[in-house]
């Protein structure tokens, strides 16, 4: 099964599409070097002599044409097109920007042009053999081809079979031709050194914005969830004892999902590239802290609260995470320890912003168990703001503290 492979292999090459577009990328190359020959020094008589100076004559003028920057991204897309690679990102798109790519942009061009140059060369032999070997039954008198005499005639009618094998052997050629010609691509055409490490940082990039949009999702719609939750359960069971409570319970319901929505739309519309300044700023702040507590009250926590008269100086990314820190804090209380006592303290000391959330251990045997998410994302935001955060039990309360820098960078 091994030794027919191959023949596998270029069978199921016929059907397939990327077979086609190499042997036109292989062709469009052997087209150069029989071009210049045409303008100069013109056609010989000689077949040899003809393909050497389509193999000589252009090499000064695609060394030259390889300096120029923009050829490198021309044959790149045309590689990418034609050649099909495995990834799209082996073959770069970008212009020569040095010396050295511009110099394996001629080296590609010349490359490019002796190979397709070879290529076409057996292909036209081969082409004018199967020719030959197909219509010999017909012809009587013998014809020579590349030294060898083919005798015609209808007792030779079994020539016929040996085409399909000359046609698949034309497919080989085409196929391990155009692989080569990939892999030559991949090494005179793949990115720099400089580009794979823009495209890594990209990467990284892209990874921390999801990372951050995750973190906003968890952390908006975790509370928004628990908080509900407690609350259309308390509501329930006071719904006929204390009406008032339940009331303002389904407001504090309604308000946590109306503040989980905007937080779910404008986190889609970055997504989808459609986030303003205006929707960046309108993202929940330290200023927004009275309905966060309110809505944990509601959910059946005590919360006593000291915090700064303003934070006006504090810069923007800093009262935003600090609101989401909180916010997750708080989360985590009602969800591990309900109804416990929660003492929240926000303080501004010299260049720090000092949060502070001490709540006192309640062990439950039906509470719930928790991933570790919300932990890692308060340190994590503490982390790329330059802070640092200590979150576990301490003395039998737990305590979440976490100090910002306002001054960002120093």
């Amino acid at each position: 099964m091994r030794a027919l492979r191959p023949l596998i292999k270029i069978v199921s090459a016929v059907a397939q599409g990327r077979t086609y577009t190499r042997g036109l990328h292989l062709l469009l190359g052997a087209a150069v070097g029989p071009v210049c020959v045409l303008v100069y020094p013109g056609i010989s008589p000689s077949l040899p002599r003809t393909l050497l100076s389509a193999a000589l004559v252009p090499v000064p003028f695609l060394l030259l044409l390889g300096m120029l920057p923009g050829v490198r991204r021309a044959e790149g897309i045309q590689a990418r097109y034609l050649l099909v690679p495995g990834d799209e990102d082996e073959i770069g798109l970008a212009a020569a920007k040095g010396f050295a790519e511009r110099g394996r942009t001629g080296v590609w061009l010349v490359a490019r042009t002796w190979w397709g140059l070879l290529v076409a060369s057996l292909l036209a032999q081969l082409l004018s053999v199967t020719g030959t070997v197909a219509t010999a039954p017909a012809v009587e008198q013998s014809r020579r081809i590349l030294g060898l005499d083919i005798p015609g005639g209808h007792a030779h009618i079994w020539y016929l079979a040996f085409v399909p094998l000359l046609l698949l052997l034309g497919v080989a050629i085409v196929v391990y031709a155009g692989e080569l010609q990939l892999a030559l691509a991949k090494r005179l055409l793949g990115p720099s050194a400089a580009d794979l490490l823009a495209a890594a940082e990209r990467r990284a990039d892209d990874l921390l914005a999801r990372n951050r949009f995750a973190g906003e999702l968890h952390d908006s719609l975790g509370h928004a969830l628990t908080a509900t939750v407690l609350q259309a359960g308390a509501a329930r069971e006071l719904i006929d004892v204390d009406r008032d409570f339940a009331v303002r319970a389904l407001c504090a319901i309604e308000e946590a999902g109306r503040r989980a929505l905007e937080d779910l739309e404008r986190t889609l519309g970055h997504l989808k590239g459609e986030e303003d300044d205006a929707a960046r700023t309108a993202r929940p702040t330290l200023a927004d802290v009275g309905p966060l507590l309110e809505a944990s009250r509601a959910a059946g926590v005590t919360v006593n609260c000291r915090t700064a008269a303003s934070f006006d100086g504090v810069p923007g990314v800093v009262t935003r995470e600090a609101y989401r820190i909180l916010q997750e804090s708080l989360t985590n209380v009602m969800k591990h320890a309900p109804g416990a006592a929660v003492d929240v303290v926000l303080e501004i000391r010299e260049d720090q912003l000092e949060l502070s959330v001490v709540n006192t251990l309640v062990k439950t045997a039906g509470r719930t168990s928790g991933t570790g998410k919300g932990l890692r994302s308060m340190r994590e935001r503490t982390a790329l703001l330059g802070g640092r955060a200590t979150v576990g039990p301490d003395s039998g309360r737990w305590t979440v503290s976490a100090s910002l820098p306002l001054r960002l960078g120093s």
